[in-house]
């Protein structure tokens, strides 16, 4: 098949069946994350929470990011942080807070800045050592994963415990929103995305025993975590949240996704920082890959289609970018004959791909309106940020092929997300203890 025929037909029709298989997945997931029913009961009793915030070099974001973990005066609750050797000031702004529910763990070189991954697993052999988590019930204690920039909504605690009502669930994800929304477009588009993957694709999920987990606004229960072996429970992938979730589903747990609660992160407000971020959640996924033939033996035949497609998607957007590139090449062929006198084309051609294209984005922006009602966003100003988000998208069409070339390169480093820093209130100082990695360094 030539995707570059003269007249675009072969590519056409192989974009008509994608957008109409795209268009039926999307109507399906809404439709699942409708009537699906979380397993919930009573929370447990004796539940402890451990908050772990890996850091490198997060001195903009992180005090701010602990007075609103520690505004709860719940004693169920610490907050684990580790610097993954910062050069910068954010061990000393932990060591700043006046609480003993904060502990330090300190990562040097050359055992720190091995990945998001390798900090966490330190976090979990670490815990191992604290008497307020080896005394417990490891089916008891909750290790809530959140990034430096998070902002976990208030309730999250008391909106994720009854999820762990059933003793089967591993992990619960919470939705994720974008707290500079107001202040940029690009952000606000990140945030349209973001509550249309977990208002739709994880609660849909949720039907079908394939809820994801993020890297942020994870809760995971230590006992599950432990039962993926003793190498540590996250990969070095560079979506070790994505790789950690399947694994727990393939060793028989069940996630779930809570949809009462929320962390807000910042969003990226540049371009180019944003192709990079999500070059590297593309090339994360890649990795998980490896994953296939483990899915393919062990995933419940209920979770298995959706987890292969969901696994190959980066496939299907490279595959997506082709045909809308062969697409824009024949429509401009048509259109240098047209002008060089040749017959005019028949106007239906170009509705019928702008419909296919711009319904997906106006049921997208239908659903994101009834998670933010904005202030005059009527169906004039709710096309516009439709056709928008359209737009929007073609980002992943670019970080697609970026990530493919690094896997090609064999290139796996990345640069982390710059923050912008946040205010954080004065309050007296005092000294808190400090723990060091395992290599005593």
């Amino acid at each position: 098949m030539n995707l570059l025929d003269a007249d675009g037909g072969d590519a056409r029709l192989l974009a008509t069946i994608m957008i109409a298989f795209g268009m039926l997945y999307l109507l399906m997931m809404l439709v699942l994350s409708r009537v699906h029913r979380a397993r919930t009961g009573p929370p447990p009793t004796g539940i402890f929470f451990v908050f772990v915030m890996p850091c490198l070099n997060e001195e903009a974001v992180i005090e701010a990011s602990l007075r609103r973990l520690l505004l709860s005066p719940a004693p169920n609750r610490r907050v684990l942080v580790v610097d993954d050797g910062s050069d910068d000031r954010t061990s000393q702004l932990v060591l700043d807070v006046v609480d003993d529910r904060v502990w330090l763990l300190r990562r040097n070189l050359p055992d720190a800045r091995r990945g998001k991954g390798a900090a966490l697993n330190s976090a979990i052999a670490h815990l191992a050592t604290r008497d307020e988590v080896a005394s417990r019930d490891p089916d008891d204690v909750i290790i809530a994963v959140v990034d430096a920039d998070g902002r976990l909504d208030p309730h999250t605690v008391d909106a994720v415990a009854p999820y762990f009502a059933d003793p089967r669930t591993a992990g619960v994800q919470t939705g994720v929103r974008i707290n500079n929304r107001d202040g940029s477009l690009l952000a606000r588009l990140q945030d349209m995305e973001f509550v249309i993957y977990t208002d739709v694709f994880q609660r849909g999920r949720g039907e079908l025993d394939n809820v994801g987990l993020g890297g942020n606004g994870q809760f995971v229960r230590l006992s599950a975590l432990r039962s993926l072996g003793s190498g540590g429970p996250w990969s070095h992938s560079l979506t070790e949240d994505l790789d950690l979730g399947v694994r727990l589903l393939l060793a028989g747990w069940r996630n779930q996704f809570c949809p009462q609660a929320d962390v807000h992160q910042q969003g990226v407000v540049r371009l180019g920082r944003l192709l990079r971020q999500r070059s590297r959640w593309f090339q994360g996924h890649l990795q998980s890959w490896t994953l296939l033939p483990r899915v393919l033996r062990q995933a419940r035949v209920r979770a298995l289609p959706d987890m292969l497609f969901h696994l190959s998607s980066p496939l299907l957007i490279l595959l997506a970018s082709m045909l809308t590139a062969a697409f824009a090449l024949s429509t401009v062929a048509v259109l240098t004959r047209w002008l060089a006198g040749g017959v005019a084309p028949d106007p239906r051609y170009f509705l019928g791909a702008y419909v296919m294209a711009a319904c997906p984005a106006l049921i997208c922006g239908l659903i994101y309106r009834s998670r933010e009602p904005l202030v005059g966003l009527g169906m004039l100003r709710l096309a516009g940020y439709a056709h928008l988000y359209l737009i929007y998208s073609l980002v992943w069409f670019v970080a697609g092929w970026w990530a493919l070339a690094r896997v090609v390169g064999r290139r796996t480093s990345w640069h982390k997300t710059a923050r912008t820093p946040e205010p954080a209130r004065s309050e007296p100082r005092a000294p808190v203890p400090v723990i060091h990695d395992s290599s005593g360094r």
